[in-house]
């Protein structure tokens, strides 16, 4: 009996050892087949066109097609969520955003996934301010001047944002609680019609996203007084930031590049290693200067405090603002 039970523990000894062995080999081997990375916004966004190009060079450089899905809804929470659920296997990846893998984590009050937990971090991939803009017809060309307009006139002025709870939201929220203004939002389903009505004036400003105003900034339709980054954007100089007003303004746009929790973690290494190195290269730089962020690319237990800092700091905005979401 004893020779027998030796004889199965050690037939399970060697199967369990083959089983591990494959496990490794296919973890070295990875990727073998397409890999599936959420975009949890529409197509033609800066999101979707960061993806794109992530997706585009992986796929050069593994020869296994990485193919972007825009699963869109809920301010980012649908696609966040099928990306969350998927199986720990390195095949479903989801390209975050502040939104979805922070701000939601505070603004929604059943969302069905989190933020932190739910997640491997793997890279940020992408960095931007929002811009500070207003129509031309505003008698403001600085933060203080618009400050001073805005305390003479309370509730004379209104600000457009591209939803409730978005980034240009909760900036301009923020901006009216420490300046002791007043304005009047106006949320918008996206970027589009906010930026129609903007620039015909129905609306005077907005904390918009980078490469949306920095459009119209360029074509003369809008006027740029700040930025929200900590320091001034490499490509516009001249454009201050509103920390330079407002000590500590700081509030920036980003993407990043997660996994399901559980994927193994030489999986992690070998993605974030790709992404990193992608990042690097001359011509995404200078792509994503164009689009108006800025590649990041950081180690991953980098990126995980990054998030959940971030996490803490919408966290605040959102209470700021009183927004919520059911």
């Amino acid at each position: 009996m004893i020779r027998s039970w030796l004889a199965k523990s050690a037939a399970a000894l060697a199967t369990a050892t083959l089983l591990i062995g494959s496990a490794a080999h296919a973890e070295d081997a990875y990727p073998t087949r397409p890999i599936r990375l959420i975009v949890p916004l529409s197509p033609g966004g800066v999101t979707d066109m960061v993806a794109r190009l992530i997706a585009q060079s992986m796929t050069r450089d593994w020869g296994q097609q990485v193919v972007v899905d825009n699963v869109v809804g809920a301010g980012g929470t649908l696609g966040a969520e099928a990306a969350a659920r998927a199986p720990a296997d390195g095949y479903t990846l989801l390209m975050g955003t502040v939104s979805s893998n922070a701000i939601n984590a505070s603004l929604y009050k059943n969302l069905r996934y989190d933020n932190i937990r739910d997640f491997e971090p793997i890279s940020l991939v992408a960095i931007g301010p929002n811009m500070l803009v207003v129509n031309p017809s505003v008698p403001a060309t600085t933060v203080a001047e618009l400050i001073a307009l805005l305390r003479a006139n309370p509730n004379q002025y209104s600000y457009g944002s591209t939803g409730v709870g978005t980034s240009v939201h909760l900036l301009a929220e923020r901006f009216k609680t420490v300046t002791g203004t007043s304005m009047t939002h106006v949320p918008y389903k996206g970027s589009g019609p906010m930026t129609v009505d903007l620039t015909a004036g129905h609306v005077q400003l907005s904390f918009d996203n980078m490469p949306t105003a920095l459009a119209q900034v360029k074509a003369g339709k809008l006027r740029a007084l700040a930025v929200t980054s900590p320091e001034r954007w490499p490509t516009l100089p001249d454009v201050p930031t509103m920390a330079e007003t407002i000590p500590g303004f700081v509030g920036i746009s980003w993407q990043g590049l997660f996994a399901p929790k559980g994927v193994p973690e030489p999986i992690l290494d070998k993605l974030s290693a790709e992404v990193r190195k992608i990042l690097a290269e001359p011509a995404i730089k200078e792509r994503f200067l164009e689009l108006g962020t800025q590649a990041a690319g950081n180690a991953r237990a980098e990126f995980a405090a990054f998030v959940k800092t971030e996490t803490s700091r919408w966290a605040e905005m959102v209470k700021i603002s009183g927004a919520s979401v059911n």
